[in-house]
């Protein structure tokens, strides 16, 4: 699995995605951006990265770690 991270700029708008790596590499050549591209429907302002941790910085306390698996 690889965990993307994808910023639309005009809407402001994160996704995070664990993308099956046989899919990417199979359909995809490996190639993200390819991936991305087919599957979002995004702005022609937009970013990505592989992503490892991801917290979440409230106002008024610390950061917490960001399970994603735990928000099903």
């Amino acid at each position: 699995m690889k965990r993307i991270a994808v910023i639309d700029r005009e809407t402001h708008t994160l996704f995070v995605e664990d993308i099956d790596e046989s899919i990417l590499n199979e359909d995809y050549n490996g190639n993200v951006e390819d991936y991305i591209k087919d599957n979002y429907n995004l702005s022609d302002n937009w970013v990505w990265e592989h992503i490892v941790r991801t917290e979440y910085v409230p106002i008024d306390g610390d950061p917490i770690a960001v399970n994603f698996r735990d928000l099903l």
